[in-house]
C-alpha cells in the first residue's frame, strides 16, 4: 500500500496538470514580426522558421507535413483590381498549374482591410500527393503578400483549429508593405 503522502502528491500533480494542459494550446504559439514592421502572425512554437531574405519566410517541422510560407512579391502590373477580380485570376492560375483542383472555401480575412481575399483548395501536386491549402492574399498597388498554409488532407482536417488561428493572426501593420 502506498503511503498517504504519495496519493496526496499524485492528486496535487493531477490538479496542477489540468489547468496547464488547458492553456497549453494558447501558449503553444510564437509570434513572427517582419523585420521591416510590415506584418505579424502566429505560428506553432514547435515549428522551425527559415527566412530566405526579407520577402520569404518558410515554417516547417521535420516530423510533420504542415507547412507555412509567406512571400512578398512585386506586382507585374499596377492596374487596380477588385478583390473578386483578383480572386478569379488566382483561381485560374491554380487550375492551370495543378491537377484535380477543388475550391472548398473562399472569403475575406476578418482582421485585414484593403484588397485581400483567401481561399481553401485541394489539388494533386507534381509528385502525385493530395494537398489542401489555405491561401491568403493581400494586394497593394505594387506588391502582393501571399500566406500559404498547407498539409495533406487528413493533417489539414486534424489541424484545422490551429490553421484558423494562424490565418486569423495575420495582421498587416504597413498597408503599403514598404
Amino acid at each position: 500500500m502506498k503511503p498517504s503522502y504519495v496519493k496526496c502528491y499524485s492528486v496535487l500533480f493531477l490538479l496542477l496538470l489540468i489547468p496547464l494542459s488547458a492553456s497549453a494550446t494558447d501558449k503553444g504559439l510564437k509570434q513572427y514580426t517582419d523585420p521591416d514592421g510590415r506584418f505579424i502572425f502566429d505560428y506553432p512554437a514547435t515549428m522551425k522558421l527559415e527566412s530566405h531574405g526579407k520577402d520569404e519566410i518558410r515554417i516547417s517541422h521535420p516530423n510533420a507535413s504542415l507547412r507555412i510560407a509567406i512571400f512578398i512579391e512585386k506586382r507585374e502590373t499596377k492596374k487596380t483590381l477588385s478583390s473578386d477580380e483578383l480572386l478569379e485570376t488566382f483561381k485560374k492560375n491554380i487550375k492551370g498549374n495543378m491537377k484535380n483542383v477543388a475550391f472548398l472555401e473562399q472569403g475575406k480575412a476578418p482582421n485585414i482591410s484593403g484588397v485581400q481575399f483567401y481561399f481553401v483548395c485541394s489539388f494533386t501536386n507534381s509528385k502525385g500527393a493530395q494537398i489542401v491549402q489555405l491561401v491568403q492574399y493581400y494586394v497593394t498597388l505594387d506588391k502582393i503578400l501571399q500566406m500559404t498554409i498547407s498539409d495533406r488532407p487528413e493533417g489539414f482536417k486534424n489541424l484545422l483549429q490551429i490553421i484558423r488561428k494562424i490565418h486569423h493572426s495575420l495582421r498587416i501593420l504597413k498597408p503599403s508593405l514598404k
